[in-house]
């Protein structure tokens, strides 16, 4: 008859098994639990995947939102571009410290100082009115207090000489200086309606 300890030996076939099955046993185990850890990781890996792609919309929305608000004036800008106005006293002849510059409609040479009288921000507005001419049309400017003191000074000692007024850097006229000049001018230019209509919108834009 066996004893208990026979039998329980009997009834436990891992205790009879080599020691080299019981270690490839183990690496089966070890096998297997990597491989249940790598398929988890995928799924444990979406909602981190859905949360950086919800996090990388909405980064770039409001990027889009930020550089709309930003851009919207300088679209309307480029739309309508700015136009600079510039007055400078001249003469009609050369002298050391002017410049030569030919007014666009004639080509006819004229000498201007290098100072600025007034520009842009010294014009309160800037409107089309009727021409010389039914098909040409001209600029009235009203300048702004600080311009109108600017310009005031300059032509009070400029009676008699020319005056050059520049749009964009070109010379459109030469009016002469019949008396000091404050408050408003007239830029006439022979200009078409259109032409006018950007020279007003775009002078105040600067």
């Amino acid at each position: 008859m066996k004893s208990i300890g026979e039998l329980l030996q009997q009834a436990d076939p891992l205790e009879r098994e080599p020691a080299q099955l019981i270690g490839d046993r183990g690496l089966r185990r070890q096998a297997v639990l990597e491989a249940a850890s790598a398929a988890q990781s995928p799924a444990g890996a979406r909602p981190r995947s859905r949360l950086a792609a919800l996090a990388s919309l909405c980064l770039i929305l409001v990027a889009v939102l930020f550089v709309g608000s930003r851009s919207g004036p300088l679209f309307v800008n480029d739309l309508q571009a700015a136009v600079l106005f510039e007055v400078r006293l001249a003469e009609d002849e050369p002298s050391p410290g002017l410049v030569e510059v030919k007014i666009s409609a004639t080509e006819k040479p004229v000498y201007m100082y290098l100072q600025t009288v007034v520009t842009n921000s010294d014009i309160a507005s800037a409107r089309v009115r009727p021409g010389n001419t039914p098909e040409h049309y001209a600029v009235h400017v009203e300048l702004n207090a600080a311009g109108a003191e600017k310009m005031r000074r300059a032509t009070a000692d400029h009676v008699g000489g020319p005056m050059a007024i520049l749009i964009d850097g070109k010379v459109v006229m030469t009016p002469i200086v019949r008396t000091p000049i404050s408050g408003s001018a007239a830029i006439t230019g022979n200009f078409t309606k259109g032409e006018a209509e950007r020279i007003a919108n775009g002078i105040g834009l600067r």
